[in-house]
């Protein structure tokens, strides 16, 4: 009789415990302390777990195996210990689904039986634990973001100062002997090359932070591979002749006439030159070759496929370097390179626009022997040539130079007004001009006729270089065919784009070559000049 009462007590207790723990994230599992055999088991726990009350054989062997509950700890548990806790991954022995929880284990005598029970409270820890690791796994991201960005302006800061302290040291000697010109000769010459240096670094820095961000976009036009590759051969020429290198080239083109990004191309292809001429010592060799190799058939254009190589016997890398070329500020540590300059960012960006491209890019080297660069580029192929109509018409008797082009120039920057404009005198040119877009807009709509080409800042206050090119566009006969040049610190592809957009014929970015410059005019104007 006292048997039955128990059991009807047992089974009455177990019934409010069903109220109690009636969650699939909340469930408690009662076991005979001796057998280990469930005795109970809430509603969550077949869903959580996959434990039915059916279940019994192993199932609490396998669940303090898991969070690491022995015997020791059981003997202790029944001595009267604090209930044993733990945070542990348990498995769902019907699903195989892993399954984080929180765990509470403890002995006790459960409705006034005589017997010890084995109680286990788990519940379910899974969305807890996956807010936790993301908030760890942001948290490791973003202090390897930190270290990433002082590591970068470290480097570009030392990488900056190098170049801008030969330029004021450069700039004081000049002045200290300034009766002495043959010095001074000397002492602009290296502010030029180290300003050029310390330009270039400015646009690797740019080109890095945009691919990186992911803005980096391409500007897709005709054009002709064959002339590309004159372009880049005529650069890098002059470099190598300077030291006493031999520079071969060999070009296989079967289809000339491409759309692509040339200026890009053109990035890619002088950075692997130049970096041939660098590493490479006086009197070394030097081999540009490309050749089309796969023309292919899409859906509803043709590509071609072309693969350039650059090949040079100097001083070749390491092993260990060869893993991390391609990374960011990386550069090989040898005695033997001496002084040569580098950002350790030109190889970075050459990966990421050939790679922008949907092509590929190689590297083979030995240490003391040499090093070959291989790019394979997919293009789309241009079936019919396609000639360049924009505005390109100036009137002018003079062919030979630019003697008497009239220029308004548009630049909100006084200095920079000053030095551009002599620049322009230099080649011969009238300049007129005007210090913001107002200015412009009120200047041609008074002598529009007069201007050969204006060249036109972007960003100015009150009205910007985009709006004040739009409203030249529709003055007149003048204001359309006029050539308008983007004169701008701008110098991304959107920019470009959106210069195009605005009705400018060219965009040219700042810091202005005084070459640059002229080339850029003769084109308008209908003479090239190489």
């Amino acid at each position: 009789m006292l048997r039955r009462k128990k059991e009807q007590e047992s089974a009455l207790g177990y019934e409010c415990m069903d109220e109690i723990f009636d969650s699939p994230e909340d469930v408690l599992i009662v076991a005979d302390r001796l057998s280990l055999n469930i005795e109970y088991i809430s509603t969550g726990g077949n869903a959580l777990l996959g434990i039915q009350n059916a279940d019994t054989e192993g199932c609490v062997f396998t669940l303090l195996d898991r969070v690491g509950v022995s015997q020791e700890i059981l003997e202790a548990m029944r001595l009267g210990s604090e209930p044993f806790e733990s945070e542990c991954c348990l498995t769902n022995l019907r699903t195989g689904q892993a399954v984080w929880c929180k765990c509470r284990w403890r002995l006790a005598f459960l409705f006034d039986s005589s017997e010890e029970k084995l109680i286990f409270h788990v519940l379910d820890y899974s969305k807890e634990r996956a807010l936790l690791d993301k908030t760890r796994q942001e948290l490791l991201e973003a202090n390897r973001s930190n270290d990433a960005k002082s590591r970068f302006l470290s480097t570009v800061s030392h990488d900056i100062r190098a170049p801008l302290n030969a330029i004021i040291g450069l700039a004081d000697l000049a002045i200290e002997h300034k009766e002495d010109g043959e010095k001074v000769q000397g002492y602009i010459h290296k502010i030029f090359r180290s300003s050029n240096y310390l330009l270039s670094l400015l646009n690797d820095v740019l080109d890095m932070s945009r691919i990186e961000s992911e803005r980096m976009s391409l500007d897709y036009e005709s054009f002709q591979m064959s002339t590309l590759l004159e372009s880049v051969t005529d650069i890098i020429q002059t470099q190598a002749e300077d030291k006493n290198q031999e520079l071969e080239t060999e070009w296989i083109i079967v289809h000339d006439h491409v759309n692509g990004d040339a200026v890009r191309i053109k990035q890619i292809l002088i950075n692997l030159l130049s970096n041939a001429v660098k590493y490479t010592p006086e009197g070394g060799k030097l081999f540009f070759q490309a050749v089309e190799t796969v023309a292919k058939t899409g859906e509803d254009d043709m590509y071609v496929t072309y693969q350039m190589k650059v090949f040079d016997n100097g001083y070749g890398m390491s092993e260990e370097f060869l893993k991390v070329i391609f990374e960011p500020f990386e550069k090989e540590r040898n005695g033997v390179y001496g002084g040569v300059e580098g950002t350790g960012l030109g190889m970075a960006i050459t990966k990421s626009l050939v790679e922008l491209m949907d092509g590929k890019i190689f590297v083979e080297s030995k240490l003391g022997e040499g090093t070959i660069f291989t790019v394979n580029l997919p293009l789309q192929l241009q079936l019919q040539e396609t000639a360049d109509m924009g505005r390109t018409s100036l009137a002018s008797s003079e062919k030979d130079d630019l003697a008497g082009l009239r220029i308004l120039l548009v630049e909100d920057n006084e200095l920079t007004a000053e030095v551009l404009k002599d620049i322009l005198e230099l080649t011969g040119c009238k300049v007129e001009w005007a210090g913001n877009g107002l200015e412009a807009v009120t200047s041609f709509r008074l002598k529009g006729e007069q201007f050969d080409a204006v060249l036109m800042d972007v960003q100015m206050p009150g009205m910007n270089g985009y709006e004040a090119t739009k409203q030249i566009r529709s003055m007149s006969d003048a204001g359309a065919s006029v050539p308008i040049i983007a004169l701008t610190g701008n110098a991304f592809t959107e920019d470009i784009q959106a210069s195009k957009k605005a009705g400018m014929d060219r965009h040219i970015s700042k810091p202005v070559q005084r070459r640059e410059l002229a080339k850029v005019l003769r084109e308008m104007r209908g003479i090239d000049r190489k």
